[in-house]
């Protein structure tokens, strides 16, 4: 669709080139993509991100500017990258008109924080005033679906390897997204940090089944109002199941590219959220509709959003699989280091 009216040159493999999007910052949510397409070599050095999108309903479509030319992509696509361009810009102000989408933009979590402080040059230089770009790969632009070597499995999970971040796109958010966000928050908040992982259940028999003593911090959850409406009909529930039950979860093709990310996230309208976050949330859903609990009331689990996750659990798992190698990894070089020093002091 979009491509046909990109004119590209052919990338020298031998040189391992890929080509990137620069976004060009802008003044609000709403302004049409500006942006244009650079060729680079794929290094261990090179910081971009990466986004990782559905496509969308292709009858709903949004023009963008790459290098000058307008190019037609799907409503869905285009607002990836326009809320990309909001989160990932520093530099992002308000319009002088009021409205929704001109919100101050807002502080991003704290580990997204610390990350992008080790990954700065992906993002603009705030002594520039915003003048300068930032770095994105998205292959529906910046691959040219004529060519197969381009579109291989092997390229294209290298770069999605190379990435610092790929990032997931879900869609815009629903009218509960905000405080189904904030149920996902709390739960990870309150989730002891080793639960669901080998090993823990033995070590603490009292936050699983049916004990579930860690839970006692979000039981307001699933507990009824005073004047008895149920959890399962008030808006942080449906926030919740709503996120989980987003399209890109079902997809299993794009969540084995998500998997080969350094660092994946995904991002619902203009807030973005950590896999681990995802992973965790999961792993509760599929306990308290599971196994019996002393604090979940049995008639809620129905209610539990019930979607084909076993493939982002799984995914999620490897993530969480290979933080633990690389722990283990920089602790065995620490030690190795220690007795090398000591062996040299000998």
């Amino acid at each position: 669709m979009a491509t046909r009216q990109i004119k590209y040159k052919r990338l020298n493999a031998s040189k391992q080139e890929i080509r990137l999007l620069e976004l060009a910052p802008a003044q609000s949510l709403d302004e049409p993509v500006v942006c244009r397409l650079i060729t680079v070599s794929l290094s261990d050095d090179l910081e971009f991100l990466a986004l990782s999108s559905l496509y969308g309903d292709h009858s709903e479509t949004e023009k963008i500017f790459v290098d000058g030319v307008p190019i037609v992509l799907t409503a869905h696509l285009a607002q990836a990258l326009r809320h990309m361009r909001a989160v990932f810009f520093p530099t992002l102000v308000n319009s002088a008109k009021s409205g929704p989408s001109q919100r101050p933009q807002k502080r991003g979590p704290r580990w997204l924080l610390h990350l992008l402080r080790h990954v700065s040059s992906i993002l603009p230089d705030p002594e520039l005033e915003g003048k300068t770009p930032l770095r994105l790969w998205f292959d529906m632009l910046c691959v040219n679906q004529a060519d197969e070597r381009e579109r291989s499995r092997q390229v294209l999970g290298r770069i999605y390897g190379s990435a610092k971040m790929v990032v997931g796109w879900l869609g815009l958010k629903g009218e509960f997204s905000d405080e189904g966000l904030r149920v996902l928050k709390e739960i990870d908040n309150a989730m002891p940090r080793n639960w669901g992982e080998p090993g823990d259940k033995e070590l603490h028999p009292e936050h699983y089944s049916p004990q579930h003593r860690w839970a006692e911090k979000v039981q307001h959850f699933w507990m009824p109002t005073e004047e008895g409406v149920e959890a399962f009909t008030l808006p942080h529930w449906i926030g919740a199941n709503d996120f989980m039950n987003r399209p890109y979860f079902q997809r299993r093709w794009i969540l084995e590219e998500i998997a080969l990310a350094r660092f994946p996230a995904f991002l619902i309208g203009d807030d973005i959220v950590s896999w681990k976050q995802v992973l965790r949330l999961n792993r509760f859903q599929e306990e308290f509709r599971s196994y019996p609990s002393d604090l979940f009331p049995p008639r809620l689990r129905a209610q539990i959003a019930d979607v084909p996750l076993g493939t982002v659990h799984a995914l999620l798992d490897e993530f969480a699989r290979r933080q633990r190698l690389e722990k283990m990894e920089a602790l065995n070089s620490t030690q190795s280091s220690s007795s090398t020093r000591g062996t040299s002091n000998m």
